[in-house]
């Protein structure tokens, strides 16, 4: 069957210049696909700049010769509706909504939701939205009745369903296959992060309900008991895939959200294409299936700022109202909404100045929406408030952390610092991205190339009509998107961190509605022309295309580099546990602790046990004294833990060691089969405590790089950010920062042999333990130097002589051992020198 695409093309003359104008539109759109696919592909911005700047001229150009057509619309303004009489016993709910909200303040105390305080603080919003909603809420109910009845009807679902509203459910289905298909299996493991969450979870279940979880820094409460409510009616067990389906479906969420706030500042069709991206795009899939609390910024971002567009737009104060409800929703759920508050100043700010003549009238009426507004938004997060005078120093921590030097020095001139973090937090976009592996593809754009091309053009059309036309949308739309990057781009004790995906996610909304903007351009130039049909035949394939290579980019891309990174404890989890059903033994099945491995807790998880901590081994003296236990036992371990695997085959002879391979490459690991007969004189007798070891060199990254004229080779534990010539280039600004190993090996070898008296590092702050072991010969026996240095200054120099070493050395290791590591190890190395 096949299909025929009409095609109407009116070659006349008073069309001849708007034909131009589209011919100039459409070449520079494909120029900026194939200059961000080549920037893309090559990771080099310089690939692409040149083709970029001849799409941008070629664009304007064609700006400057349309007229009005060229355009997008923008949504009028409507003249405000008188609010409607409201009785006095409604008028008189203030009140006791005031009382009650006294009551909440006072009772919610000690972190803890109290049956009192829950109550008074519920009670205290709904009075406070019925007492100063507009409208009888009789007459609403019966409206919504008559409507319920309306649409039951045949005839009135299909009036309903315009072209708009089925484009955007057929959307709405493309995200539910991106949010939700294979969720139980990406991503593929669970992090220390996940654990954490998972544990706030089991402790509202078990009958704590905090306000705040202080676990691991602090976590606002909003996502945990959507996870508890999950697990509560059955929808999951308590585990990762519980986490997802609550995130999942706050991004699927959103998508409606960018749909309603793109409409409500241009038209249905510039929203659908934002809806799109939101519904296929690699950073809000990435952040939204991952579990943790990411999606709940631009989930609640798109709803304040629609509600709150809206109730400017059209003066209606119930608009307010639900725009401060969304604003306390958002302030529970994940702190870099925090920036929105900003944000939503700076618009009533700007639509007050702008309004300034028309305010004089109505300037109680606007000040009332706006105070009502914020009073919804202080009444959802009074319990935090509540929290937050108590405890400011946990509520604040994570923020002030990274803003000043209250966990670490600010390296620099703070200025400088921001205006580079912004700098980079551009280039996240379109050339280079964020580092972290659980959520997205590390060092990739955070979008692909698609989105990132219209985006460029996007930003280029707001800027041009901006500057030309003094169309304010556009400077929400700028502004906006400064304001929600800077929980990422104020990471000045930490820039390292900068970019940050899921920090600056709250800017997903409007970075697709910017994205938008030339796909409606185009359009609108095409139908100008009579060509609605040849506009469709190029841009619906584009879309297609667009959702195919994020498909790829996720579900094979971005899985595959998340299961070579995360440890495979289902699979530990699944080894044990078959132990433990077919010997009927749960208690016997063990862990066994080495350096930056799995995360028993989340083996514990996978099995439904909460409290395993007596299941991991920390030390050989434990394995001893388990000994004594007659019982059968079976234990995980590390392949490379080599001192615990002999000591467990001295205490049971008779054992059985296996390697378990992994279906990810470089994750197998020893199980080690305990018949539960030990050898009495091994496990009594007294051992001195084995070293940890280094990580074994067959673990080990390997790189060629040019020192001094001569082509190096050197072994290093992976680095998640910084590469190999930054330990040489005297610039401490640019460092290298190991991937959570302790010690951090750098094993160097040179073509041929030179004189080494001594050699420096430059380290960040810490106490390390420095082991450097020279080699006359790459495969003889090395001289060994080793050396603590404590009670360091902050980003200290180890400096190492090397008196007795041979004269001429061929390779040098390095094991640079973190003495007091904190719970994520990352060392960073600014400079190495030889002397």
């Amino acid at each position: 069957m096949s299909t025929i695409v009409n095609v109407r093309v009116r070659l006349v003359e008073v069309h001849r210049r708007a034909w131009v104008n589209l011919g100039l539109t459409t070449f520079g759109l494909l120029l900026a696909l194939y200059a961000q696919r080549a920037i893309y592909n090559t990771e080099r911005w310089t690939d692409g700049v040149v083709l970029y700047a001849i799409a941008f001229i070629a664009l304007v150009a064609g700006w400057l010769r349309g007229d009005a057509s060229l355009a997008l619309p923008l949504r009028a303004e409507e003249t405000p509706k008188p609010l409607a009489e409201r009785s006095r016993t409604r008028q008189m709910l203030a009140l006791p909504a005031a009382l009650f909200a006294v009551i909440a303040f006072a009772t919610l105390v000690n972190n803890e939701f109290t049956p009192l305080g829950t109550t008074a603080w519920l009670s205290s919003l709904i009075l406070f939205v019925v007492s100063f909603w507009d409208g009888n809420f009789l007459e609403i109910w019966n409206r919504t009745r008559a409507r319920v009845a309306a649409w039951a009807s045949l005839d009135a679902i299909v009036a309903r369903f315009s072209w708009a509203n089925v484009l955007l459910l057929g959307i709405l289905l493309l995200g539910a296959y991106f949010y939700f298909y294979r969720l139980d299996a990406i991503p593929a493991e669970m992090t220390s992060d996940h654990a954490e969450k998972i544990y706030d979870t089991y402790d509202i279940l078990q009958g704590k309900h905090s306000i705040f979880f202080e676990r691991n820094t602090g976590r606002e409460p909003l996502q945990f008991y959507a996870n508890a409510t999950v697990v509560a009616l059955g929808i999951a067990p308590l585990d990762h895939i519980a986490l997802k389906i609550v995130t999942a479906l706050a991004g699927l969420l959103t998508i409606p959200g960018v749909f309603l706030l793109a409409r409500e500042w241009f038209d249905s069709e510039t929203g659908l294409y934002a809806a799109f991206f939101t519904a296929v795009s690699l950073w809000s899939v990435g952040i939204a299936r991952v579990g943790l609390r990411y999606p709940l910024a631009p989930l609640f971002v798109a709803y304040a700022l629609f509600f709150l567009v809206r109730g400017l737009r059209r003066g209606t104060r119930n608009d307010f109202l639900l725009a401060g409800l969304m604003m306390g929703l958002g302030l529970n759920g994940y702190s870099p909404f925090r920036a929105e508050i900003l944000l939503t100043l700076f618009v009533l700010a700007l639509w007050a100045f702008t309004h300034r003549g028309e305010l004089r009238a109505q300037w109680s009426h606007f000040l009332m929406n706006a105070g009502l507004m914020f009073g919804a938004t202080f009444l959802v997060f009074l319990p935090l408030f509540r929290y937050t005078l108590e405890h400011p120093e946990n509520f604040w921590y994570r923020a002030l952390t990274r803003l000043s030097s209250t966990e670490t020095p600010i390296e620099g001139n703070p200025i400088l610092i921001f205006v580079d973090n912004v700098w980079r937090a551009l280039q996240m976009f379109n050339i280079t991205g964020d580092v972290v592996w659980v959520n997205t593809l590390p060092n990739h754009p955070i979008v692909d190339y698609i989105i990132g091309a219209l985006l460029a053009l996007g930003a280029v059309y707001a800027a041009y009509r901006l500057l030309r036309h003094r169309e304010l949308t556009y400077l929400i739309l700028f502004v906006g998107i400064f304001i929600l990057l800077l929980p990422s781009t104020l990471a000045l004790a930490f820039p390292l961190e900068n970019p940050s995906v899921v920090r600056a996610g709250g800017a997903i909304p409007l970075v697709m509605i910017l994205a938008a903007l030339p796909l409606t351009l185009w359009q609108r130039q095409f139908r100008a022309l009579g060509s609605r049909g040849l506009g469709l035949v190029l841009v619906v394939p584009l879309l297609l295309w667009c959702a195919k290579i994020n498909s790829d980019l996720y579900f094979i891309a971005y899985d595959d580099q998340y299961r070579r990174a995360a440890w495979n404890t289902t699979e530990v989890a699944a080894v044990l546990g078959n132990f433990a059903e077919t010997q009927g033994d749960k208690k016997h099945i063990y862990v066994v602790l080495y350096p930056h491995w799995v995360d028993h807790r989340a083996i514990g998880i996978h099995l439904g046990e909460m409290n395993w901590d007596d299941h991991l081994v920390q030390n050989q003296d434990t394995l001893r004294q388990q000994a004594a236990d007659p019982a059968a036992k079976l234990y995980a371990l590390r392949p490379e833990d080599s001192p615990d695997l002999a000591l467990l085959r001295a205490l049971y002879p008779n054992g059985v060691q296996r390697l378990v391979k992994s279906k990810t490459p470089d994750r197998n690991f020893v199980t080690f089969f305990a018949p539960g007969t030990a050898r009495n004189d091994v496990a009594t007798q007294p051992q001195s405590p084995v070293p940890t070891p280094a990580p074994a060199a067959e673990q080990l990254v390997k790189e060629n790089f040019d020192l001094d004229g001569e082509t190096i080779q050197i072994s290093h534990s992976r680095f998640d950010s910084g590469r190999v010539n930054d330990l040489f280039d005297h610039n401490q600004e640019f460092l290298a920062r190991g991937a959570q190993d302790n010690p951090l090996v750098l094993d160097i070898e040179f073509p041929k042999s030179r004189a080494m008296s001594g050699l420096g590092v430059n380290l960040t702050n810490g106490e390390y333990m420095l082991r450097v072991l020279l080699y006359d010969d790459p495969q003889g026996e090395p001289v060994v130097y080793e050396q603590t240095f404590e009670k360091l200054p902050p980003d200290p120099r180890l400096d190492m002589q090397f008196d007795k070493g041979p004269a001429q050395v061929r390779r040098v290791r390095l094991e640079i051992t973190m003495l007091h590591p904190p719970d994520e190890v990352h060392i960073h190395v600014r400079e190495l020198e030889f002397k």
